[in-house]
């Protein structure tokens, strides 16, 4: 028996089967969805025995909401789920491209340098052979298939929040082979990529904010990698900190302290304490500068 697309779809398939269904059935925003029928008297609610029920009355009034609501019908095709991919899909179902949330595959922009390759699929490629910045991009899928290339890499990996750096830092001098622009949060999709199998030869560093949304960023990626990830330290760390921390980095991101202070991790306790000696946050474009000249 076909499976109806959402609950939604489920009640209406019952409404126009059976004529009508028990009240307790319609919850929620369920019951708000079908409020326009019951108001409109295409429904309509009444008392049966102990409880209630919902009756349809006109069906060709329903006919035309379901093909509105519902442009490809109220079950789902497997063929068709299978054939394109969830903003297309969703549109189709629900005249919404947006309706069945996420993408389902995701654009990486890197900087490829120094010697190790970078495997995707079949196609290797290596520093030598990339433009002067390095710059490319590669695609990263929920699921894999025959369509969706496997993408390995064994050197060291730079997670990089901010665009300036990305595209500023000598990434050679720190030994960086390969350096991901993430814009701020990872996806739990990147994340699953840098902790899975094809990526077990690979050491990460994180490069991002010196405050809360940074670190528990960091702590996302360590969780999963263990000792391949380490958190990016400069030396002057303190220095920056006292010329240009922010305090509002801090404050605006404050509900999340409590979980780091939980934390163990010896570097994430240590950016802790330049926060709470300096009372803000540091922005990691500051890494940029050549130089930072003693007051």
């Amino acid at each position: 028996m076909p499976t109806p697309l959402d609950s939604f779809a489920g009640l209406l398939a019952a409404l126009r089967g059976n004529g009508s269904l028990p009240s307790s059935r319609a919850r929620g925003k369920n019951f708000d969805r079908l409020r326009p029928l019951l108001d409109a008297g295409v429904l309509i609610e009444n008392r049966v025995g102990a409880g209630k029920a919902i009756t349809l009355i006109d069906i060709v009034t329903l006919d035309k909401f379901i093909a509105h609501e519902y442009p490809a019908g109220l079950f789902g095709n497997e063929s068709e789920s299978a054939d394109l991919d969830r903003r297309t899909l969703a549109l189709t179902r629900y005249r919404d491209s947006k309706a069945m949330g996420r993408l389902d595959f995701e654009i990486v922009e890197f900087r490829l340098m120094g010697n190790h390759p970078l495997q995707i699929g079949v196609h290797t490629l290596r520093g030598s052979s990339m433009p002067p910045s390095g710059l490319g991009a590669l695609v990263l899928h929920d699921h894999r298939h025959a369509d969706f290339p496997l993408v390995s890499f064994a050197g060291r990996v730079a997670t990089v929040e901010n665009p300036t750096v990305f595209i500023s830092y000598p990434w050679t001098s720190e030994g960086i082979d390969l350096a991901i622009l993430t814009y701020g949060r990872m996806s739990r999709r990147l994340v699953s990529w840098l902790s899975g199998e094809s990526m077990h030869d690979a050491s990460v560093t994180h490069f991002g904010d010196y405050d809360p949304v940074g670190l528990c960023e960091y702590l996302r990626i360590q969780e999963q990698l263990g000792d391949r990830a380490n958190l990016f330290i400069p030396d002057n760390l303190d220095d920056l900190f006292r010329r240009y921390s922010n305090r509002e980095l801090l404050t605006r991101s404050s509900g999340l302290l409590p979980r780091l202070e939980k934390s163990q991790h010896p570097d994430v306790l240590r950016v802790l304490a330049l926060m709470r000696k300096h009372s803000g946050g540091l922005e990691h474009e500051v890494l940029t500068k050549k130089s930072v000249p003693l007051l």
